[in-house]
């Protein structure tokens, strides 16, 4: 095997790449101090890091009901500025990703004043992005059958909101549904979900009062959440950098 012959590094460039060197170690060193949470919704895994002076304050888990659907909801406030995740189950739930248009009649039949959202209609990809009063609006699919609205004080320095999108993580548990046999008049629950049901014994008040005495477990360091996030999350990592 031939090696490719290498030059010889100028002294003058030594303090250079140390600097650079030390940079990057600082940077490392920082990202290993921070927090990260994760939250057991009950129907998915809703993550999170920021930095670790940031003040993160868990404010509720739930799960209520909406003409059409349910919604699983988590609300917390990092620095005081207030994050709304809530995951919609439509009965008439979507059976194939939707382009942008398509996702905000399911976001209005959730809440109708989110008809008022103003969209940034520039911003490429599948994730809807807007505005609704003082908060900022992200939508997308983290799988077909469940969309996700992320609402966020529109007060959120761009530094904290840059660290919190880019280590969000959402992780639908596609074998679970709060939907349950007999909620939806128009629709069926599948047999699968229906059977998984029947065998866990759960019916819906003993999930809602699961959910709601969940609570967000924190973790430093090397212990951070699990990087295993799908598609849907790198639209959201462009999407911060386009903001």
């Amino acid at each position: 095997m031939k090696f490719k012959q290498s030059r010889s590094l100028s002294f003058s460039k030594v303090p250079l790449l140390i600097g650079i060197m030390f940079g990057l170690m600082i940077a490392l060193i920082a990202l290993a101090q921070g927090i990260c949470q994760e939250a057991d919704l009950g129907y998915a895994k809703f993550g999170f890091c920021v930095p670790e002076q940031v003040d993160v304050v868990g404010d509720y888990i739930k799960v209520q009901n909406y003409t059409g659907g349910k919604d699983v909801a988590a609300s917390i406030t990092l620095d005081g500025n207030k994050v709304e995740l809530h995951l919609l189950y439509p009965c008439q739930a979507p059976q194939e990703e939707l382009e942008r248009a398509e996702l905000k009649p399911y976001l209005e039949a959730f809440d109708s004043i989110l008809a008022q959202t103003e969209y940034n209609e520039s911003v490429p990809g599948q994730v809807l992005l807007g505005q609704i009063g003082n908060m900022d609006l992200i939508a997308y699919q983290p799988v077909n059958q469940t969309i996700a609205l992320l609402l966020m004080d529109v007060n959120m320095s761009s530094e904290l909101r840059s660290d919190f999108l880019t280590n969000l993580s959402i992780r639908i548990i596609e074998e679970t549904t709060p939907l349950t046999p007999g909620y939806c008049p128009d629709s069926t629950i599948p047999a699968s979900v229906q059977e998984t049901a029947t065998a866990s014994g759960t019916d819906a008040k003993d999930t809602a009062a699961a959910t709601e005495s969940a609570s967000a477990q924190p973790v430093t360091g090397k212990d951070k959440m699990s990087t295993d996030i799908n598609a849907a999350k790198e639209q959201i990592e462009k999407l911060k950098k386009s903001m």
